[in-house]
């Protein structure tokens, strides 16, 4: 059975943010993966993170493969094909 992925988003734009949730949901969808998509637009917990001046980002389980750049379907989709 396939392990199911955590995905987090982060972002600062809120806006910016739920488009690339979108994006993510149909990357998942079209790779036929399973997935927990989460979001996080909590200035102060990125910030703690250090993580201000990187956003947006994918965090996959914890490990981040996307950072400071457009959330684009064909991206998300050619990582989650690189996954395992």
């Amino acid at each position: 059975m396939a392990k199911k992925l955590d995905i987090r988003i982060m972002d600062l734009d809120a806006g910016r943010l739920m488009v690339a949730e979108g994006v993510v949901k149909i990357a998942v969808r079209k790779t036929g993966k399973k997935a927990h998509v989460t979001m996080m637009a909590d200035n102060l917990g990125i910030a703690r993170q250090g993580l201000m001046d990187r956003v947006p980002l994918i965090v996959i389980d914890g490990k981040i493969v996307s950072e400071s750049k457009a959330i684009l379907l064909p991206d998300v989709v050619k990582l989650l094909e690189g996954l395992e």
